[in-house]
């Protein structure tokens, strides 16, 4: 059975000793890095130490050492790890980042408005890294009922029911000088719905061909 590897030593390393690598995709809008910075000031340092290699390149907490660095921390808490190679470090890099989950919209939405009644958005941007724009887009999908959602699928199915179907098949030529004819004599302002009033006409005068 193989075993478990468990990286549980956390160092504290000079803030300024640590290099960000030249490739990290991950990327902050202002609020969400002054949104670091404004935790940092309260709480601390208290979260995800920073990763870094034995030469002290990040792998993995860039914008928390930025965060430290602006805040002039002098050491900052490190666990070392070491890829097997550069490929392997470009994938961490990528990974860590993409694996950190999504919100659920909804639940996001129902606590947002649940810390809005204790809070402004502008309280609520510092604290928690999005624009006040934002916060209140989020905010509105409290509106969405379930009664509002079927009223939506209701109207989706009754459009989808008026869209144009396109209908191909093969006729002769006796066949086609019969439609054509048809098509002149017919009401309707194009020949899909000349066709359409034939169609009808064709059923109702004969209801048995409508089954089946």
């Amino acid at each position: 059975m193989s075993e478990n590897k468990i990286y549980a030593e956390v160092q504290m390393v000079e803030t300024e000793t640590l290099k960000p690598n030249e490739y990290n995709p991950n990327i902050m809008t202002d609020e969400q890095f002054q949104s670091i910075v404004s935790d940092f000031q309260e709480n601390g340092f208290v979260g995800q130490p920073i990763i870094i290699t034995n030469d002290n390149t990040i792998i993995d907490g860039e914008h928390r050492w930025r965060a430290a660095k602006f805040l002039n921390y002098e050491k900052v808490p490190v666990v070392y790890f070491n890829p097997k190679d550069e490929d392997h470090q470009k994938m961490l890099t990528i990974g860590w980042n993409a694996k950190r989950g999504e919100f659920n919209p909804l639940k996001l939405a129902k606590l947002i408005q649940d810390l809005n009644q204790k809070y402004t958005l502008e309280e609520l941007s510092l604290k928690l890294g999005f624009s006040a724009s934002d916060l209140k887009d989020k905010l509105s999908l409290n509106q969405i009922t379930p009664e509002f959602i079927e009223q939506i699928k209701k109207e989706a199915d009754d459009r989808e029911k008026e869209v144009p179907r396109v209908m191909n098949f093969a006729v002769n030529q006796e066949q086609e000088m019969v439609i054509n004819e048809a098509l002149e004599l017919s009401i309707g302002k194009c020949k899909g719905e000349k066709l359409a009033y034939i169609c009808s006409a064709y059923l109702n005068d004969n209801p048995q061909n409508g089954k089946g």
